[in-house]
């Protein structure tokens, strides 16, 4: 394991919680400004459950690459090439006209968060393998800060600016140019580390029931997020509400979620049952669903707040990701492997959820399938929590 000085090391943590605040903000500024932009383009809600879906299918897909960049060129210039495709796809997506421009910056822009996503775990591990929990706590408390921000905060902004939604959601590039600065002085240190350990091939992985455990109960978590998060303002607003009251209940779920991205990781660490914190988590998901299928204004804060607690699954699984291998290159490999199964399973979600309100013409029924996978993330979790190595799982050569 490479030693990390003190002002390096310092320099590492500030580059690192300045990453984790881009991770969410392209994703939940435009779930924030859903309403505005169907009626501004007429996208029916298939296309928007389209949209909506290109995260998990991003991350699913291109967060493949990121083992073997780190690799070959170093994690440090790959956070950098990622966080460069996060600004210039927010640029794209906000400044040229038409909708197939938003589709193709928001790709660019996720395809440089997918890469992200899968360094994280690895990056800890490198730099921090004594405070894994303690700095997976602090980067999914400033990346759960970073998605409540824009999810609270773009449409207030954007009209006090006099703004449409396209200047709403492209004003999340300049935090991504400020993250860019530390990994850019990193880059130029003379002897940077590399990560330590050998990668393990995605398909090798494929073979053990921790990467599988592991990515079913991300895929879980992640579908019930995305739909949530994507969905939530637009089945508020069918009830009465207005876009931005919505969007506030949106905003107030994912506050609630900051406390609990600072408290998971620790009580991983410390609780003797950990499968009780996963079964506790996943329950206040279906309290909220049902919530929003018997009475879905009132009393809404109360749905918000249950599903703020359930997404404390997301720094549980990431945790565990970090917990389950034993070097940085292998923990980004199992990382990579998580999120992007976990990512593909999920993108069906908010797609499927669009369809099933077509389909039907009520939230009841897309509200209930989240139940089922809500159900299926719980067994999945169950079976992450047992520790162990994905090592030790690695068919024999």
């Amino acid at each position: 394991m490479p030693r990390v000085t003190r002002p390096g090391r310092t320099l590492v943590t500030i580059a690192v919680l300045l990453l984790a605040i881009n991770l969410r903000p392209v994703v939940n500024a435009l779930g924030a400004v859903v309403p505005e932009l169907r009626d501004a383009t007429g996208l029916p809600a298939g296309t928007t459950g389209l949209l909506l879906s290109l995260p998990t299918l991003a991350f699913a897909v291109m967060g493949l690459a990121a083992p073997a960049l780190a690799a070959r060129i170093g994690p440090h210039r790959t956070v950098v090439v990622a966080l460069t495709a996060l600004l210039v796809g927010q640029l794209v997506r906000a400044a040229v006209p038409g909708v197939p421009a938003l589709f193709a910056g928001s790709l660019l822009a996720l395809a440089g968060i997918a890469v992200a996503n899968v360094l994280m775990p690895g990056l800890v591990r490198l730099h921090f393998p004594d405070r894994i929990p303690l700095i997976t706590a602090a980067y999914t408390t400033l990346l759960t800060i970073g998605g409540a921000a824009a999810a609270g905060l773009t449409l207030p902004v954007q009209r006090g600016l006099g703004g449409d939604w396209r200047l709403g959601i492209g004003l999340w590039a300049a935090t991504a140019a400020v993250a860019l600065i530390p990994w850019l002085l990193l880059i130029r240190s003379p002897a940077g580390p590399t990560a330590a350990g050998t990668r393990l091939p995605l398909r090798t992985l494929a073979r053990t029931r921790v990467a599988w455990a592991l990515a079913l109960f991300f895929a879980g978590q992640s579908m019930v997020a995305y739909v949530v998060f994507g969905w939530l303002a637009e089945i508020l607003v069918d009830q009465g509400m207005t876009d931005t009251a919505a969007a506030a209940q949106v905003s107030i779920a994912i506050a609630v979620g900051i406390p609990l991205a600072a408290l998971v990781p620790n009580l991983l660490g410390r609780t003797r049952h950990p499968g009780a914190l996963v079964v506790a988590l996943a329950s206040c998901y279906l309290l909220a669903f049902a919530g929003l299928i018997v009475s879905p204004t009132d009393p809404v804060w109360l749905w918000a707040i249950l599903i703020g607690v359930g997404t404390g699954a997301f720094p549980l699984a990431l945790t565990l990701i970090a917990l389950r291998a034993r070097t940085g290159l292998a923990t980004t490999s199992l990382s990579a492997f998580t999120q992007c199964a976990g990512y593909l399973i999920a993108s069906v979600g908010p797609l499927g959820f669009g369809l099933l309100f077509d389909l039907t013409g009520a939230w009841t029924v897309p509200l209930l399938a989240m139940c089922g996978v809500v159900v299926v993330q719980i067994g999945a979790g169950l079976l992450a929590v047992r520790p162990r190595y994905v090592e030790d799982e690695l068919p024999a050569t």
